[in-house]
C-alpha cells in the first residue's frame, strides 16, 4: 500500500491544537470577567430604575394626600390603620426573573426609605427569582430627600453612575 507524500496529507498537529486551546483560553479568560460586570451592572441598573419608578409614585401619593405612607388625605392627617400604600412593584427588574427585592420603610408618613436587596441575600424573593448577590454594591437605598445609599464597600457614586 502507497502512502500519499507528506504534502498530501491532511490534518493538525498537536502543536496546532494546542495553540488554538490556549488562544480560546485566553480569549474565555478575558471576555467570561467582562460579561460577569455587564450583568451585575445591568441588574443593578434595572433596580435603580424600579427605585426611581417607586419613589416617583410615593411623591405623587405624597402631593395628591399629603403623606407617603396612606393612600386618602383623611387617612395621612389621622395616621390610622388602614389605607397604606402598597408598592407598584416588589420585584426589580419589574418583568422576567427577579434579581432584586424592593422593600420600604415609613419612619413617619412624612420620610420613607426605599431599599433593593440582591435576591441571594433578601432571602424573601419570589419562588424562580435569580440567586444573585452584588458583591461591591450590596443593597441600594433611596430616601425620599433623594439620597443615595449601598450596603456594599464600593463607593455610592460608583453604585450609581453605572
Amino acid at each position: 500500500m502507497k502512502t500519499a507524500p507528506a504534502s498530501r496529507r491532511r490534518g493538525f498537529t498537536l502543536i496546532e491544537l494546542m495553540i488554538v486551546v490556549v488562544v480560546v483560553g485566553i480569549l474565555a479568560a478575558i471576555a467570561i470577567p467582562s460579561y460577569t460586570n455587564y450583568m451585575i451592572r445591568s441588574k443593578r441598573a434595572a433596580a435603580k430604575s424600579v427605585l426611581l419608578d417607586v419613589a416617583n409614585a410615593l411623591e405623587r401619593n405624597f402631593t395628591t394626600n399629603g403623606c407617603y405612607n396612606k393612600t386618602t388625605v383623611a387617612a395621612c392627617q389621622s395616621q390610622g390603620a388602614g389605607n397604606d400604600f402598597v408598592l407598584p412593584t416588589l420585584v426589580a427588574p419589574a418583568e422576567g426573573r427577579a434579581s432584586y427585592l424592593i422593600t420600604v420603610a415609613f419612619p413617619t408618613g412624612q420620610q420613607y426609605t426605599l431599599t433593593a436587596t440582591p435576591c441571594g441575600a433578601a432571602g424573601a424573593c419570589p419562588a424562580g427569582s435569580d440567586n444573585f448577590t452584588d458583591p461591591e454594591c450590596g443593597a441600594l437605598t433611596l430616601t425620599q430627600a433623594g439620597v443615595r445609599g449601598i450596603s456594599g464597600s464600593a463607593t455610592v457614586a460608583s453604585c450609581w453612575q453605572r
